[in-house]
């Protein structure tokens, strides 16, 4: 367990415009935990007493279905915060489990409502980061239904994860994140299979190439108007 220093707190951009007191307190109070890729950091219906900030890394939010299959439902990176409440009592309704090595933050839940009841920045950067995973779940939600071809909805997952995580190198678009296919049905809750068939339809359409676990973009423009507009 190793301690935070003042520069990587403000570096998140969770207390990017919090008080000087709320800094303080944040690092004086911070512990920080290391996790091996493939670890968790909770459970499904695990009682949580500590708030979970990633430090460093990406981390995979997901749950189970009723045939036992995993469902990642968001993959989350540095300054966000993985609890899905803070306030009730209630058990989590998710696994965390870590994507790649990690840096956890952790506070108690006390400790870190009674900062939040302090500096309304950090209860509204709270607040916002909710808001956020609440409109994408509805995004998902939008490309859930069985009549939209699984291809139109592995290039809008597509391109959502090339806007989250997406940089440009010598003029190609990639994904900068290890993505098997595997992965990727657990991102769309489809079988592997059906999930394979359908990137080998947008390789040859000639909107990804697919290699090494690893997805480049031809026209970020063209993936977006492909899941739109197909």
């Amino acid at each position: 367990m190793g301690v935070v220093s003042r520069e990587a707190i403000q570096k998140l951009s969770l207390f990017a415009n919090v008080k000087e007191e709320t800094v303080q307190q944040l690092v004086k109070y911070a512990k920080v935990n290391q996790y091996k890729k493939g670890s968790y950091i909770f459970r499904d219906k695990e009682m949580v007493d500590q708030v979970y900030i990633i430090l460093y890394g990406k981390v995979s939010i997901s749950k189970l279905g009723e045939s036992g299959e995993g469902r990642v439902i968001f993959i989350l990176d540095q300054g966000h915060l993985l609890n899905d409440h803070l306030k009730s009592q209630l058990p989590s309704a998710v696994d965390c489990i870590c994507f790649e090595k990690c840096e956890i933050l952790s506070y108690s839940r006390e400790r870190f409502l009674s900062m939040m009841e302090q500096d309304f920045e950090l209860a509204q950067a709270v607040l916002d980061q909710f808001c956020s995973k609440l409109r994408r779940t509805y995004r998902q939600l939008k490309n859930a239904p069985t009549n939209i071809a699984m291809e139109r909805k592995l290039a809008a997952k597509l391109y959502r994860l090339y806007h989250d995580y997406g940089v440009e190198v010598e003029g190609e678009y990639i994904i900068d994140v290890p993505l098997t296919v595997s992965y990727l049905s657990q991102l769309l809750g489809a079988q592997r299979e059906t999930v394979s068939r359908a990137l080998k339809k947008l390789v040859e359409a000639d909107l990804v190439q697919y290699e090494r676990k690893k997805i480049k973009i031809k026209s970020p423009e063209a993936l977006g108007n492909y899941h739109k507009n197909k």
